[in-house]
C-alpha cells in the first residue's frame, strides 16, 4: 500500500499535536489585544478634560448675583439661576452668546404703558360783521365753550424709570364752541344805485337789495339754508330756496320753500317737495315755471345720490302739481353728484350741464308738450379723488342762440383724460335742433375749473385762474371778451388785489355793470373797467341773484299741467 503525504495531515494524532502547538500562541495574542484595548481606553479617558467651573455675575432687579456654573451660554446660565424674563426685557450679552469665567450678564426690565392725558382746547373768538346792526353796535351771538382733547402717549420704562415717551394719538372728545360777537359795520357805505333786485345769502340769512345798496332788508332770519336752491323769480317777487330737514336717514334731506320778497313779514311756505337738488325759474314772467331735479339720501358723503331727472312745476299755482320730464339716469362716472340747469332768455330751451356733457332740452307749447334732448359737447369727467364732482358752468347769450360754457379740456401731457387740469371756455351754438352741424368755438384756454363764463349785452365775463393747473384753490382774474372772443380786457383785480376766490358773476340788464363777489362782499364794476364799488361789508356773501326789471315776454308759456311726449335726439 502506497502512503500519500496528505494522509498524514488527516490523522487524528497530527491534529492534536497541532492544537498543542498553536494554543499558547492564541492566548498570547488575546492577551496582547486586551492590553491594547485597555491602553486605548485609558488614553481616551486621559484626553477628556475635567469640568470647567465658571464664575459669572448676573445684574437683575437692582441686585447683582455671583454664581459658579458649568453652563456654556447666557441662556443656560439664566435658566440655572432661575431668572425669569419678560417679553420686552433686554439681556446683554445676547441669550445665545457663549460665556466664560468673569462674564457679566445684565438684565434690563422693560415694560410698556399707555398714558392718556386730557388737555383743554380754548374756544375761538370770532367777530362777524352784520349790516343789520348800526355802525359800532355789538351783540353776543353765541357763548364760547372750551373743548377737550385726549392725547395718548406710549411710555417705555427701563428698570422702573421712563426711558421714552411717544405721542401715538389725538382725539377731540369735546368740540370747542366759538364765541361769536356780532358787530355793526365800521361805517355806512356810500349808497350805490342799480336797476332791479339783488338777493344773496350772508351769515345764514337771506338778504334783499332793491334799486339801491342802502335799500337793504332781511327776507328770512330764522330759516336755515342748505344752499342747493336759492333762486329769485323773474318778477322779483318770490325767492325759492331749500331748507335742510332732520338728520334721520329715514327722512328726506331737504324741503323746497317759497318766500315773498314784496310783502314784509309774510311767512315763507313749504311747497311739500323734498330731496330737491337743483331748481331754476323760467325767465318768462307770465309762466311762473320752475324746473327742478331730485336726489336720494345716502349715508356716505356727500349725503345724496342724484337722480338726474327733471320735473316742471308752477309753485304759484293754488295746488302745485309737478310733472316729470326726464326719468332718472345714473350713467356716468360722477352721475351721483348731479348737474345744473339754465333756461334760455326766451324760455323755450333748458340747457343742462353734467360732469361729462353739456346739452339742451327744447320744449314745444302745443298739446301735448313735446321736448327734445340734444347733447352739444361731451368730454371726460374730472376725477376729483374726493366726495365732490365738478360740473361745467353754463350761460346763455341774450338772444338765446348760444351757450358759453367751461369745458374739461384734453390732457396737457401723458396723464389720463380724467386727470387733465386744463379747462377751456367754449361757445356752443344751441339753435336749430334739426341741424347736423353746430358752431363750437374755443375762445379761452387754461382758465381754471371755476371760470364761470357769464354772458351779457356788452360781452362775456369769466374768471381766469392765476394758477390754472391748480385751479381748484386758485384765485381768479375777471376778464371780459366780445361775443366773438376778441377784444380781451381785464375788469378785476383793478390794482393790486389778489383776485376773487370763486367767481360769482351777474350782469345788469343793459350790460353796463357786472356784479361779483370779492372776499365775501358784493362789488359792482363798469364793463369799461372803472374802480369797483362795494355794496356790502360783512364778508359773508354768497349765492347771488340779480333780476333787473325784465319786460313781460310774449312767448307762450309752457303749461306744467299738460302731458309730455319724450323725444331724444343725438346730434354730434
Amino acid at each position: 500500500m502506497t502512503l500519500r503525504a496528505t494522509d498524514f495531515w488527516d490523522t487524528e494524532e497530527y491534529k492534536k499535536k497541532r492544537i498543542r502547538q498553536i494554543t499558547p500562541f492564541i492566548c498570547v495574542q488575546n492577551l496582547l489585544f486586551s492590553l491594547i484595548l485597555i491602553c486605548l481606553i485609558c488614553l481616551i479617558t486621559a484626553c477628556q478634560t475635567s469640568p470647567v467651573i465658571k464664575h459669572v455675575t448676573i445684574a437683575v432687579d437692582g441686585q447683582t448675583h455671583a454664581i459658579s456654573t458649568e453652563a456654556e451660554t447666557v441662556r443656560e446660565v439664566l435658566l440655572e439661576a432661575e431668572v425669569e424674563l419678560g417679553d420686552l426685557d433686554r439681556v446683554e450679552p445676547d441669550l445665545y452668546n457663549a460665556i466664560s469665567s468673569g462674564s457679566h450678564v445684565v438684565i434690563t426690565r422693560i415694560r410698556e404703558e399707555i398714558l392718556v392725558e386730557h388737555e383743554i382746547i380754548p374756544f375761538e373768538q370770532q367777530t362777524v360783521v352784520n349790516e343789520a346792526l348800526a355802525p359800532g353796535e355789538t351783540r353776543l351771538m353765541q357763548l364760547g365753550v372750551a373743548g377737550e382733547e385726549a392725547i395718548s402717549y406710549r411710555l417705555i420704562y427701563e428698570d422702573g424709570l421712563v426711558a421714552t415717551q411717544t405721542e401715538i394719538d389725538r382725539q377731540i372728545s369735546v368740540e370747542p364752541i366759538p364765541e361769536i360777537m356780532v358787530v355793526g359795520p365800521p361805517s355806512n357805505l356810500p349808497p350805490v344805485p342799480f336797476a332791479g333786485t339783488i338777493t344773496y345769502l350772508s351769515n345764514g340769512n337771506a338778504w334783499l337789495m332793491r334799486g339801491n345798496s342802502a335799500n337793504r332788508r332781511l327776507i328770512a332770519t330764522e330759516s336755515s339754508f342748505d344752499e342747493h336752491v336759492f333762486a329769485l323769480s323773474p318778477d322779483e317777487g318770490h325767492l325759492l330756496y331749500t331748507q335742510p330737514l332732520s338728520d334721520d336717514m329715514d327722512l328726506p334731506f331737504n324741503e323746497l320753500w317759497l318766500a315773498s320778497t314784496t310783502i314784509v313779514g309774510e311767512q315763507p311756505e313749504s311747497l311739500a317737495l323734498n330731496n330737491v337738488l337743483e331748481a331754476v325759474w323760467s325767465p318768462l314772467i307770465n309762466s311762473s315755471l320752475v324746473a327742478y331735479s331730485t336726489a336720494e339720501r345716502t349715508v356716505s358723503a356727500p349725503g345724496w345720490k342724484a337722480n338726474n331727472d327733471l320735473w316742471l312745476i308752477n309753485p304759484l299755482a293754488n295746488q302745485p302739481s309737478p310733472i316729470q320730464i326726464l326719468q332718472p339716469d345714473n350713467s356716468g362716472l360722477y352721475a351721483w353728484w348731479g348737474g345744473d340747469f339754465a333756461w334760455s332768455p326766451d324760455g323755450s330751451t333748458l340747457a343742462y350741464a353734467r360732469p361729462d356733457e353739456i346739452g339742451i332740452i327744447t320744449f314745444t307749447t302745443q298739446r301735448p308738450i313735446t321736448y327734445q334732448v340734444t347733447p352739444l359737447v361731451e368730454f371726460a369727467p374730472l376725477e376729483t379723488h374726493s366726495d365732490w364732482g365738478w360740473v361745467p358752468q353754463i350761460s346763455w347769450s341774450p338772444d338765446s342762440r348760444f351757450l358759453a360754457a367751461v369745458v374739461h379740456g384734453p390732457p396737457i401731457g401723458s396723464e389720463p383724460a380724467e386727470e387733465s387740469q386744463q379747462f377751456e371756455v367754449w361757445l356752443l351754438q344751441a339753435e336749430g335742433i334739426t341741424e347736423n352741424r353746430r358752431l363750437k368755438v374755443k375762445v379761452a384756454e387754461q382758465v381754471g375749473m371755476w371760470a364761470s363764463p357769464t354772458w351779457g349785452v356788452k360781452g362775456i365775463a369769466y374768471g381766469e385762474a392765476i394758477e390754472p393747473l391748480q385751479s381748484v384753490n386758485s384765485r381768479y382774474k375777471l376778464r371780459l371778451i366780445d361775443w366773438d372772443g376778441s377784444n380781451l380786457r381785464q375788469l378785476f383785480p383793478f390794482q393790486a388785489e389778489p383776485g376773487v376766490q370763486l367767481p360769482e358773476l351777474a350782469w345788469s340788464l343793459d350790460g353796463e355793470q357786472l356784479l361779483f363777489v370779492y372776499n365775501g362782499n358784493l362789488y359792482l364794476v363798469n364793463y369799461q373797467g372803472s374802480p369797483p364799488k362795494p355794496l356790502t361789508q360783512d364778508s359773508q356773501v354768497s349765492h347771488v341773484n340779480w333780476v333787473a326789471h325784465q319786460r313781460v315776454l310774449t312767448t307762450t308759456p309752457i303749461n306744467a299741467t299738460q302731458s309730455v311726449t319724450t323725444t331724444r335726439i343725438i346730434t354730434k
